[in-house]
């Protein structure tokens, strides 16, 4: 029974965060899975580290002359 109840905060703690910011980034909210993968986990955090945020594409772009 404590282990299913590990399992609901961690799904908590962990899930939801990762599933705002994948919805926020356009991906898939299905993703989160990979949060919980031991090693694909540190990988996809690392592809999204240098993924291109939106909030970021707006002020990297040149002014129009």
């Amino acid at each position: 029974m404590s282990s299913l109840l590990g399992l609901l905060v961690a799904i908590v703690l962990v899930g939801i965060p990762v599933w705002r910011i994948l919805t926020r980034l356009g991906l898939s909210p299905w993703l989160t899975v990979l949060a919980f993968i031991p090693v694909v986990n540190i990988i996809s955090l690392w592809l999204l580290s240098y993924a291109n945020w939106p909030g970021l594409r707006t002020a990297v772009q040149a002014p129009n002359v």
